[in-house]
């Protein structure tokens, strides 16, 4: 696995390449933006680790650069920032995951590993899940409705994903958060609620119904 971080504080990026190489990771390094994308053309990564605050970008315009040039590379924020519109304003724009300073080593690497398990498990997707007029494209994770394509987020295309494939089951936020999230991420129940309106903003706004007070199902046909 080859894991690309970002940060301009040294003593952070030593300690995360240490954390990572331990458990056999390769690593590479990058102090500000315009390193970011030289190494990004001389080698993609299997993950980034990025930080907001670089001296010569903002992580959060970055990310969605990113996405539009790699948009199958997991991003993990790694900031001092730690406001929730920070969080949600980052999942939101199609980061993977979210940790903030100080960080326990082990734990990030955890997070990494757990980022890539579900990659993985997404990779072998094949063929297209049509919803309605929209068709979303399970290799490309991308939806085509009325002529227009749009990307999806690796996080909105596997909540799309879990709820499609159980129509009129009801979600809570906290199973969808273990499912497509996993245990180990530290977010709240509002990730949930920002992904479903990005979803419903893509795909259809009648598709996913809210259940108040417990959560969201997937509805087709008449049960809509």
């Amino acid at each position: 696995m080859k894991v690309l971080i970002v940060d301009d504080d040294l003593d952070i990026l030593n300690i995360v390449r240490t954390a990572c190489e331990n458990e056999s990771m390769q690593t590479s390094t990058a102090a500000n933006a315009e390193e970011l994308w030289s190494s990004l053309r001389s080698e993609k990564p299997d993950v980034i680790l990025l930080d907001i605050m670089l001296p010569d970008a903002n992580g959060l315009d970055l990310v969605k650069k990113i996405r539009t040039m790699y948009s199958r590379i997991p991003i993990i924020f790694l900031t001092a920032r730690k406001s929730d519109l920070d969080m949600i304003l980052g999942l939101e724009l199609g980061a993977d995951d979210y940790v903030t300073k100080p960080f326990n080593p082990r734990a990030l690497v955890a997070r990494i590993k757990a980022v890539m398990r579900r990659t993985e498990i997404s990779g072998t997707l094949e063929d297209k899940l049509t919803i309605g007029d929209a068709v979303v494209n399970l290799k490309s994770y991308t939806v085509t409705k009325n002529g227009k394509s749009e990307e999806l987020t690796r996080r909105e295309f596997e909540l799309l994903k879990l709820l499609a494939e159980n129509p009129g089951r009801v979600f809570t936020r906290e199973e969808l958060l273990d499912k497509v999230w996993g245990m180990d991420f530290f977010g709240d129940f509002r990730t949930v609620d920002v992904h479903i309106s990005k979803l419903r903003e893509k795909v259809g706004e009648g598709f996913i119904k809210t259940v108040r007070g417990v959560g969201y199902k997937f509805v087709i046909g008449e049960q809509r």
